[in-house]
């Protein structure tokens, strides 16, 4: 999807993100992320992911069906991959 927003926040970060269907419909993803420090231990920085970037998520799916997941990793635009 594309990154809409990025909260950089205590105790965990949430990407925010635009995501199309097959047939172009659009719907806003929550992803939750880990804590700062841990975040901080695999690479990330505040600016890692930004508005408009096109990234990756995988992990786990909200049980109720909601758009909303935890992610457990995430491919960014250059190709590198990050524990989330």
């Amino acid at each position: 999807g594309t990154v809409k927003r990025f909260e950089w926040t205590n105790p965990h970060a949430f990407i925010y993100l635009d995501v199309k269907d097959d047939k172009g419909n659009s719907t806003e993803w929550e992803i939750e992320l880990m804590s700062l420090n841990h975040l901080r231990s695999y690479g990330w920085v505040r600016t890692t992911v930004k508005p408009g970037d096109v990234i990756t998520c995988t992990g786990g799916a909200a049980k109720s069906g909601a758009p909303s997941m935890i992610s457990a990793l995430l491919k960014l635009p250059d190709g590198r991959e990050l524990r989330s």
